[in-house]
């Protein structure tokens, strides 16, 4: 009787360790994606300041999020630091439509697509800025957490 019992001890303990195995890779899959977010410029339309729509041609970017009615982007891209030169996207939440330049983007959208932007990457203040890039055609991936300026 005794073989029997110590193998269906073996059996309760292997099933319990396999179940705690697949929790831990569940959660650590959770925190590893829930960390860093996705923008997809084919789903989230988003404007130029001459109007136009904006499609992306650099695999990465600087993404600013911003309120040109508080501060204009080119102050704040001071403080920030941008050693490879980077192109921004200037995402401003009051809408002001400027012309690109410098190396700026200034991009504008519906209240729906800034909310979501806002909401996606926890933008709590203004300004913000985070690194992304290109995974696939239009999809962007967070590289940075969010930075605070």
């Amino acid at each position: 009787m005794r073989p029997r019992a110590s193998r269906l001890k073996a059996v309760m303990f292997s099933s319990f360790f396999a179940a705690i195995m697949i929790a831990a890779s569940f959660a650590y899959y959770n925190y590893k994606f829930s960390r860093f977010n996705f923008i997809n410029f084919g789903e989230w339309v988003f404007y130029t300041g001459d109007n136009e729509i904006f499609a992306p041609k650099e695999e990465i970017y600087i993404l600013l999020v911003f309120s040109g009615a508080q501060e204009d982007a080119k102050s704040i891209l001071r403080r920030y630091k941008n050693d490879k030169r980077l192109p921004v996207l200037a995402v401003d939440l009051a809408q002001g439509r400027k012309p690109s330049e410098g190396g700026v983007i200034y991009l504008t959208a519906g209240i729906n697509t800034l909310l979501g932007v806002v909401h996606r990457f926890r933008v709590t203040s203004s300004p913000s800025a985070l690194l992304i890039e290109r995974q696939k055609g239009d999809l962007y991936k967070q590289k940075t957490l969010i930075e605070r300026l």
